[in-house]
C-alpha cells in the first residue's frame, strides 16, 4: 500500500467531489466560482425577504476565492513543528490532507452562495410585489431595474467581513469581481431576474424561484420549460429558509450537474444553524462518478448576541462514489472560532481497506499548532502506525471536547438499530448496504421522493473497523415534537446519477439525544 500516494492524489480531488484527477477546471469550487456569482448586493431587501442566510463563518477557516482578495489573504497554511524526522504526519500535512484544509473550502463555498444569495434577494426586491400579486405566475427578467448605490456596496463589504474575510481582503475580493463585470459598479442600473411566487402549505410558507442571464445587464425571459436556476423558500417568521441552486455544464463530453443549497434555521433560544448540501455527478465515456456533502455549522451559543468571536461547532460528511465501486468517506467533526479551532477527520476507503484518523488545532491564521495521524491498513495490520506531531496545549485546551457527546448539535436525534435481527430490512442490513448506507429522517407522512427538500434530518450507518465497530450518525435539525413520528428513508445515488429514497422498516427508532 503506497500510503504517500494516496495522499497526493487524494488532495487532486475536488473538495466535494473527490475527484481523481490534477485538472481541477471541472471542480465544484471552480464551478461555483464561473457560475453561481451573477448579480448584486444591496441591503434594501423588501421586508417580507429574509435578509440573513447563515450563522457567521469564522475567520480562522475562511480564505478570499480568487483576485485580489486572494493575494491579501492569509499566510500560506504551515506547522509550528513536528517530529525532528520527516515522517507520515509531516508527509500528510505537506500534502494538504487536513481537516482544517476541508472545513476552509468547505466555508468559500458557503461564503460565495451567501454573497449570491444575498445579492439575489436584492434584485427579487425590485419585482417582489409584482411576483406576489400573481402567484404561479413568471413575471420576466427586466421588469424592474435596481440602480447601485455607495451604501450597497459598503453593506456589500460588511457582509463579507461577516463572512470571514478581513477589510482589506473583502475590498480586495469586490474589486476583482467589478473587474471581471461579475459584480455590478456604482451608479449601474441592472434588471431584476425571471421569477415566479408562490404560497406553500408545508414546511414553508413561500417559495420564489428565478433565474438570470449570464450577464447581470441582461434581461432573463421567462424559461421555457419552467425550470428555474434558483429558488428560496422561507417561513413568514424567517425561522427557518431554504436557498438552493441547480447548475449543469458539459465540456469535451465530460457532463457535470451540482445540486447546492444551505438551510438556515434560527429559533427563539436556540442556536442558529446552517447545513450545507451538495450533491454532485460527474458523466463521461461510459463512467459516473457521484459526491454527495453535508456541512453543518451551529452557533456555539443560544444568544446570537452572546456568541462572541463566531463561535460554532462544525460537522462535515463527504461521501464519493467512483464508477468502480470504490467509495470513500470522510467526516470532520470539532468547534472553530475566529481564533482557532480543533477538528478530527476519519477518512475511510473499504473498497481498498485503509483508514486514516486525524487530529488538530489551528490558530487564527489558519496555521497548525497540533497534528497527529493513525493509519490502519485492514488487510495487514503490520503497515499500522501513529505518529504524534507538535503539541499545543492552548489550543487544546481550549477547542477540545471529550465524551460521546462531543460535537453534537442542539436537537441531535440517533436511530436506533438495537431491534434489528437476522433477515430484517434496514440501515446498514440489506445486503448491498451493509457497510456503509446514508439516510434521511422525515416528518410523519412527507414522502421525500416528492418533496426531497423537506428532510428534517441526515445520518449514516458506517463499519469503522477501527474505531469500535458500526458508527452510527445523525444531523437533526427538525424539532422536538418531530421525533416520535420521524420516518427513516435510506439516500442513495443509483448508476444513472439519480438520487433514490426508500422506505425502511419500522424497526429502525428515531430517538432524542
Amino acid at each position: 500500500m503506497n500510503r504517500l500516494f494516496l495522499i497526493l492524489f487524494f488532495i487532486s480531488f475536488a473538495f466535494v467531489g473527490c475527484k481523481k484527477e490534477k485538472d481541477k477546471s471541472n471542480s465544484l469550487e471552480a464551478l461555483i466560482t464561473r457560475f453561481l456569482i451573477r448579480s448584486l448586493l444591496n441591503s434594501n431587501i423588501d421586508s417580507e425577504l429574509p435578509s440573513n442566510l447563515s450563522v457567521a463563518v469564522p475567520r480562522s477557516i475562511r480564505k478570499p476565492s480568487s483576485g485580489l482578495g486572494a493575494s491579501l489573504g492569509k499566510t500560506p497554511k504551515s506547522v509550528k513543528s513536528l517530529s525532528q524526522t520527516k515522517g507520515v504526519a509531516q508527509d500528510t500535512f505537506d500534502a494538504g490532507f487536513t481537516g482544517q484544509a476541508f472545513l476552509t473550502e468547505g466555508t468559500s463555498i458557503v461564503s460565495e452562495i451567501l454573497r449570491d444569495s444575498k445579492r439575489d434577494l436584492v434584485l427579487i426586491s425590485g419585482a417582489y410585489k409584482t411576483a406576489k400579486s400573481k402567484p404561479g405566475v413568471c413575471i420576466p427578467g427586466g421588469t424592474s431595474t435596481v440602480r447601485i448605490t455607495q451604501s450597497m456596496e459598503d453593506e456589500f463589504l460588511e457582509g463579507m467581513e461577516r463572512l470571514g474575510l478581513s477589510a482589506d481582503e473583502a475590498r480586495g475580493e469586490l474589486i476583482s469581481l467589478q473587474n471581471e463585470g461579475i459584480l455590478p459598479l456604482i451608479g449601474q442600473a441592472v434588471p431584476t431576474p425571471a421569477m415566479v411566487y408562490r404560497q406553500l402549505s408545508n414546511e414553508y410558507d413561500v417559495q420564489v424561484d428565478y433565474s438570470f442571464a449570464d450577464s447581470i445587464g441582461t434581461p432573463q425571459p421567462c424559461p421555457a420549460n419552467n425550470k428555474f436556476q434558483k429558488s428560496i423558500k422561507f417561513k413568514s417568521d424567517k425561522s427557518k429558509i431554504f436557498s438552493s441552486i441547480t447548475r449543469s455544464l458539459k465540456v469535451f463530453g465530460i457532463s457535470l450537474s451540482v445540486d447546492a443549497s444551505i438551510t438556515y434555521i434560527t429559533q427563539e433560544g436556540k442556536k442558529d444553524k446552517a447545513i450545507l448540501n451538495i450533491k454532485q455527478v460527474t458523466s463521461g465515456s461510459g463512467n459516473v462518478d457521484k459526491s454527495t456533502t453535508r456541512f453543518t455549522f451551529e452557533e456555539c451559543e443560544n444568544d446570537t448576541n452572546a456568541n462572541t468571536n463566531k463561535c460554532v461547532t462544525l460537522s462535515y460528511s463527504n461521501v464519493y462514489d467512483t464508477s468502480s465501486g470504490d467509495k470513500i468517506t470522510t467526516t470532520v467533526k470539532g468547534k472553530t472560532n475566529d481564533f482557532g479551532g480543533y477538528v478530527t477527520t476519519e477518512y475511510i476507503d473499504n473498497y481498498n481497506e485503509e483508514e486514516y484518523y486525524l487530529e488538530e488545532t489551528y490558530d487564527e491564521n489558519g496555521d497548525t499548532g497540533y497534528f497527529a495521524v493513525d493509519y490502519y491498513d485492514v488487510g495487514n495490520s503490520t503497515n499500522d502506525y501513529e505518529e504524534l506531531g507538535y503539541y499545543d496545549s492552548d489550543l487544546y485546551g481550549q477547542f477540545y471536547e471529550s465524551g460521546t457527546n462531543a460535537y453534537q448539535f442542539e436537537w441531535d436525534a440517533f436511530v436506533d438499530f438495537s431491534s434489528a435481527i437476522p433477515g430484517a430490512t434496514g440501515i446498514g442490513i440489506d445486503a448491498g448496504f451493509n457497510e456503509y448506507d446514508a439516510y434521511v429522517l422525515m416528518p410523519a407522512g412527507v414522502d421525500p421522493n416528492i418533496y426531497p427538500d423537506e428532510y428534517i434530518g441526515w445520518g449514516e450507518f458506517f463499519n469503522n473497523v477501527n474505531s469500535g465497530g458500526p458508527v452510527y450518525y445523525i444531523d437533526f435539525y427538525g424539532t422536538a415534537d418531530q421525533i416520535p413520528t420521524a420516518e427513516v428513508w435510506r439516500y442513495y445515488i443509483d448508476s444513472s446519477g439519480n438520487e433514490q429514497y426508500v422506505s425502511v422498516a419500522a424497526s429502525n427508532t428515531v430517538v432524542q439525544i
